[in-house]
């Protein structure tokens, strides 16, 4: 998500350097998440049938190459076209980092080892988000984009020295009837879509509590830069639930685990929905529950992840990368309908809705468990 959360502060730069709308400036975060979520649809069925390797090693080289042509285009067309390429890129390393994960790691080890990398995904965004700002300021949008190349080439150069292939139990041929022969079975594989409901529904709140919650902090009486600082506890709370997972809770089985965080996450948006219809204003009304539903989160996300994966079997491949694109749609499809129902105008609509929300995630754990 470095790819994203990096070039954000360099927005205004590129409309102003290119002269061209902010609606079309917008474009090149909005393809480059369409993109990363149709890449891991592709990029996974490819690697059941050729190995992680390869496509891990292209997906690093096109983010790379569009990078670099990014840097020396003058037009917003091309740009967006090119951040498209970057997207496609960055969704097979994405994909292809937690498939390997899966494929060299058993089960609880896979669960450990995922919360590990969600917590520098975590902080990655974060400090890319600040790192970006100074980098607008002192080297433009373009050496913004010479970051991501050079982040690019990095994970080109060590999967190219240092990875070997993973996917031992490859698929005898690949075509379009095999890859929808894939995906038919992950759909009908009830296991695989409980865990990744649960997990995609997660994630999904977390996106949507970034739609809708700085309205609230708004309405309570906070400036946007205090909405910041206060909502900043979540990913903190975040980082603490994962840290506690690898340490404690995976141990205990990944199912209960999992389970846990999806009841732990539920609290917190009950008590975010309870004090705010109490008509307590304090930001710490909403913090605290925020940071609740930030560490049920943590435990929750990694042992989901890892659960779909497992369960989706020679698959693998593919089942990482639905599991990659269902989070990227629940986390922008959720959000934008919370707001269509008017959750930016009336918070008990939008608290309701993440209540549905958390109640399908535990739901669908429940499921897990008696059916493991």
């Amino acid at each position: 998500m470095v790819g994203l959360t990096i070039l954000t502060p360099t927005l205004p730069l590129i409309k102003n350097e290119l002269a061209v709308s902010g609606e079309a400036v917008q474009q090149l975060l909005t393809v480059f998440l369409i993109a990363l979520a149709i890449g891991q649809l592709v990029c996974g069925p490819i690697s059941d049938r050729i190995g992680r390797r390869p496509v891990l090693l292209l997906g690093a080289l096109l983010f790379s190459l569009a990078g670099c042509l990014a840097m020396f285009t003058q037009s917003i067309e091309w740009l967006i076209v090119l951040r498209f390429f970057q997207g496609i890129g960055a969704s097979a390393c994405m994909s292809m980092g937690r498939t390997i994960v899966n494929d060299v790691y058993e089960r609880d080890d896979a669960a450990r080892q995922m919360s590990t990398i969600s917590t520098v995904l975590a902080i990655a965004p974060a400090l890319s988000l600040a790192f970006g700002g100074i980098l607008a300021e002192y080297a433009g949008w373009k050496g913004a984009m010479a970051i991501l190349v050079i982040a690019g080439m990095t994970v080109f150069y060590s999967a190219l020295k240092l990875l070997v292939e993973t996917n031992l139990n490859r698929m005898s041929s690949l075509s379009f009837m095999s890859v929808l022969k894939a995906y038919a079975s992950l759909v009908q594989n009830k296991q695989f879509v409980a865990w990744a409901m649960a997990g995609g529904m997660q994630i999904g709140i977390f996106f949507s509590l970034n739609a809708f919650l700085a309205y609230q902090y708004q309405r309570n009486g906070y400036s946007m830069a205090e909405f910041g600082l206060w909502f900043a506890l979540t990913p903190i709370s975040y980082i603490f639930g994962n840290t506690l997972n690898r340490f404690w809770f995976v141990s205990r089985g990944i199912e209960l685990a999992a389970f846990v965080g999806c009841i732990v996450s539920m609290i917190g948006i009950m008590a975010m929905y309870v004090t705010q219809s109490m008509g307590i204003t304090h930001a710490l009304s909403l913090a605290i529950p925020c940071c609740i539903f930030g560490f049920g989160n943590g435990i929750v996300v990694a042992n989901t992840t890892i659960g779909a994966i497992t369960a989706a079997g020679k698959f693998a491949g593919t089942g990482s990368g639905v599991v990659g694109a269902w989070q990227m749609a629940t986390g922008g499809i959720a959000g934008a309908i919370i707001i269509a129902m008017g959750g930016d105008q009336i918070f008990s609509v939008a608290a309701g809705a993440l209540i549905v929300m958390s109640i399908i995630a535990v739901v669908s754990m429940i499921y897990v468990r008696a059916h493991r």
